[in-house]
């Protein structure tokens, strides 16, 4: 028995004994305000020539933002660097992309992330930086299309967002800042996020929305009609292209239901109202104004009969004036998207019935099977018994490995839910990738921490995830499952924990680039008639969060891991989540002399 399975055979007998307790190791008189500050200073001094320019730019803001309360002057100058930085590679390089496992990725603006930290400390300066880069956008924005259109804006609506609870003010000036620019996609998800931060900024934020935009287009109002409904979707045409999550409590508002529908109509029957719209040429890549006023209009009637009777008058004559405005094109286009959007309702046991059907007539393609598995809503483990059998009948053989591999994802995604945990990690361990088969078993393991004679298992379950790792290839997914082991073990064992963190820096090491930083896994399938693109959450398991998390009660072997990391970069992350650590910690009092 080699000697981890020893340590692991002696946690187990003694878990009943201490299962959640650390050793406070700390080293109070180093870990302090002082020595914080020292550490992170040293990284600038060693990270503020590196040639990466993008991690250059992270290093100081990262730095800067650490220090600013020890040493304001300091900080200010690494911002005022790593936004010089920030624009020249921009100015270089313009807006960034990336190709992940065949998705197209956008990189960050960089600008935008210094701005953004400054702005916790100075709304004044984010302010004026802000103004500088809207100046720029508004010179280039009308040359632009696709998704780097409006980056700007969106940028600056996170920076507004998450500044609502600590700064409104400077949230309600970039708010109203944006609002200067014609209405986009950004307000949907914005007042959700908003909503989540503060119930009553989010009402008065789509008051002055209806109010700022009520001449717009149609199609434009639309994207104000999801919040008040509650809606993750909005209304019309578009409503599978702009679609965003909300929480399973979020209640509609019944007076802003009523503002939206006044405004909307009143909008609609004075677009449709005039004879000059007849002739208008869509914008590329959209239908004409008629398309989105009757199809919101067919979807708001039930609610509106429901709720809201009192406009039903309205809609008929609004209706009757847009249908008027059609061309038998565009009724063919709204007849096509109904029944595109009802074929995604089609229940299981409909789909499978159509597959069968398929095959016996010699038309079926991998693309049917694979819309089943991703359309049809696998919710029962019956139905994932029926729907195996067709995994073998894929000709592609890449295609068939992609579906099979999200096949036992899903289905083990279906057990952990249901707290099948036996069934869960028989079917985790049937997906190959590392990263994937690890964020199901690490699943598995916090449900099995919540009880604690369950234990046992939970460090067998992380035994079996470290074993699988040490076989991969060294990659950033081995790198992230080492970080999300020491994570966890961190709440059963710090010497496991170390271990694993020592694990995940010699891999890291090793590795010429990826993002240890992505909270997030890729998940691709192709077939020749489909394409399918996933993600899946992995928090709380990147580079900041495991160092920050494995260091709270030991200051030294933490930073020793932290400082062995070759990448600069990610050095500098690690040694500051460590060093917030010591400067958060509570502060001990003096002893009180004696009388």
């Amino acid at each position: 028995m080699n000697l981890r399975n020893i340590l692991l055979v002696a946690a187990m007998l003694s878990v009943a004994l201490s299962v959640f307790g650390q050793d406070t190791v700390t080293d109070d008189a180093v870990c302090n305000d002082e020595f914080a500050k020292f550490i992170v200073d040293q990284q600038v001094s060693e990270g503020r020539w590196v040639a990466e320019t993008d991690k250059r730019v992270r290093i100081l803001t990262r730095s800067a933002d650490f220090l600013w309360k020890f040493d304001q002057p300091k900080a200010r100058e690494y911002f005022t660097e790593a936004f010089k930085v920030a624009s020249d590679r921009f100015a270089e390089k313009g807006f960034e992309k990336k190709n992940d496992a065949g998705l197209t990725v956008q990189l960050p603006d960089y600008r935008f992330e210094v701005v953004k930290a400054i702005a916790k400390h100075d709304g004044v300066w984010a302010r004026k930086l802000t103004e500088d880069l809207l100046k720029e956008y508004e010179k280039a924005a009308k040359d632009r299309d696709g998704l780097d259109k409006n980056r700007e804006l969106n940028a600056i609506m996170d920076i507004a967002i998450s500044n609502v609870a600590s700064n409104p003010s400077l949230s309600w000036y970039l708010f109203r800042r944006v609002m200067r620019e014609p209405a986009d996609y950004h307000w949907m998800w914005a007042l959700y996020s908003v909503d989540g931060k503060n119930k009553l900024f989010a009402l008065q934020l789509y008051d002055e929305l209806l109010r700022n935009y009520a001449n717009e287009l149609p199609s434009k109002l639309l994207f104000f009609s999801a919040y008040p409904f509650g809606r993750p979707n909005v209304f019309g045409f578009d409503r599978t292209s702009y679609s965003t999550g909300i929480a399973e409590s979020f209640v509609g508002d019944l007076n802003l239901q009523a503002r939206f529908l006044d405004t909307f109509l009143r909008r609609s029957d004075s677009y449709a109202s005039d004879p000059a719209n007849l002739n208008v040429v869509p914008e590329k890549y959209r239908q004409p104004e008629a398309v989105y006023i009757i199809t919101a209009l067919q979807e708001l009637e039930p609610l509106v009969l429901q709720t809201h009777p009192a406009f039903l008058p309205r809609f008929g004559i609004v209706r009757s004036k847009a249908f008027a405005m059609l061309s038998d094109e565009n009724k063919k286009s709204m007849d096509e998207r109904d029944k595109w959007s009802e074929s995604l309702k089609t229940p299981f046991e409909k789909r499978i019935a159509d597959l069968e059907k398929a095959e016996e007539e010699g038309r079926l393609t991998d693309g049917m099977i694979l819309g089943v598995l991703i359309h049809a809503g696998i919710k029962k483990e019956e139905n994932f018994k029926i729907f195996e059998t067709w995994l073998d009948k894929v000709v592609d053989g890449n295609a068939r490995n992609q579906m099979v591999n999200y096949f036992w994802f899903l289905r083990s995604k279906l057990a952990i839910k249901e707290k099948r945990l036996a069934d869960a990690e028989q079917f985790a361990k049937r997906v190959p990738e590392v990263e994937h088969q690890a964020i199901l078993l690490f699943e598995i393991a916090e449900e099995q921490l919540k009880n604690m004679n369950d234990t046992p298992s939970a460090y067998q379950t992380l035994a079996d995830v470290s074993k699988t790792a040490r076989r991969a290839e060294d990659s950033v997914g081995k790198a992230r499952v080492y970080l999300g082991l020491a994570n966890l073990y961190e709440k059963l064992n710090h010497s496991f924990a170390i271990s694993e963190l020592s694990d995940a820096v010699l891999v890291i090491n090793k590795l010429k680039e990826g993002d240890l930083l992505s909270s997030s896994v890729f998940r691709t399938i192709k077939t020749k008639d489909m394409s399918f693109f996933a993600s899946f959450g992995i928090p709380n398991y990147d580079l900041e969060k495991t160092f920050q998390t494995t260091s709270k009660n030991d200051f030294s072997l933490p930073l020793s891991n932290a400082k062995a990391i070759d990448d600069k970069f990610y050095r500098t992350i690690a040694v500051i989540a460590i060093a917030k650590n010591c400067i958060d910690k509570p502060k001990k009092k003096a002893p009180v002399a004696a009388q």
